[in-house]
């Protein structure tokens, strides 16, 4: 396959890749604005006190959502401060 067809094919799959993606956000904005609705007749909350609602947990969950200090990230963390003193140690014993 030469370069031209992968190229063609890479943008065929990014394409395809982001119109999913439109799709699902705009899916999850409309079942937000159904949840909202019916929330607003059941509890009897103003609209504008719900989209703040809303608002407040979308946000609490993007903060969230980058850890920095996750398991992963304490591993990278920790790795990368004890690796470098393993080989320092390793060198040194080589050298006695």
């Amino acid at each position: 396959m030469n370069i031209d067809d992968r190229i063609q094919r890479e943008i065929r799959r990014r394409a395809f890749e982001r119109a999913d993606c439109h799709q699902r956000r705009s899916a999850f904005r409309q079942t937000i604005r159904h949840t909202l609705e019916a929330l607003e007749s059941v509890t009897g909350l103003a609209r504008p006190e719900l989209e703040a609602i809303a608002a407040e947990v979308s946000a609490s969950y993007e903060a969230g959502a980058d850890r920095f200090f996750s398991i992963r990230r304490q591993l990278i963390l920790a790795g990368s401060a004890i690796l470098p003193l393993i080989a320092l140690v390793w060198l040194l014993t080589k050298q006695l």
